[in-house]
């Protein structure tokens, strides 16, 4: 618990205000929630592996210049509450954090051999004075699932077939 502490005043301190960033003379404010699920929706996030595999995505997000507001999830899938800078691509950044998180909890921590993320994810864009509403959905994910209080449009991972 401390290292996860450690780790989110890291995050917290050296990033700029929430959702706000300069890129050499470009301004954004840019808010994204992010949906992947695991691979097949097998139930492979365990309360171990959520120690270490949310504060992993929330430090790999900040090195690619990205700012995580808000990650929680259930044992299938994971929710991000993510500002991206308008240089880099949504689908890159998201398809990074999901390979090396995958490489992290196989190879470098080696407490499962067979982590992997389902291909695709979804993604919606809100404005800023959404985070909050946005933040506590997130934050509130098991219980939400648990009392099947569940906002289709933030649930889905894949489009579906009209």
């Amino acid at each position: 618990m401390l290292l996860v502490t450690l780790i989110k005043e890291s995050i917290l301190k050296d990033a700029n205000s929430i959702g706000e960033a300069y890129m050499g003379k470009v301004y954004y404010k840019l808010f994204y929630h992010a949906v992947w699920s695991t691979h097949l929706r097998e139930p492979l996030i365990t309360p171990e592996i959520e120690k270490v595999l949310y504060p992993f995505i929330e430090n790999k997000a900040k090195r690619f210049h990205c700012f995580i507001h808000g990650i929680n999830g259930v044992e299938d899938h994971t929710h991000v509450a993510i500002s991206i800078p308008p240089a880099e691509s949504v689908s890159d950044i998201i398809g990074k954090l999901k390979g090396s998180s995958s490489y992290f909890l196989n190879m470098e921590l080696q407490i499962t051999q067979n982590f992997s993320w389902q291909d695709g994810f979804g993604v919606l864009s809100f404005a800023e004075k959404d985070l909050p509403r946005i933040l506590e959905y997130i934050k509130h994910q098991k219980e939400h699932h648990k009392q099947g209080d569940l906002n289709a449009a933030m649930e889905r991972t894949v489009e579906e077939d009209t």
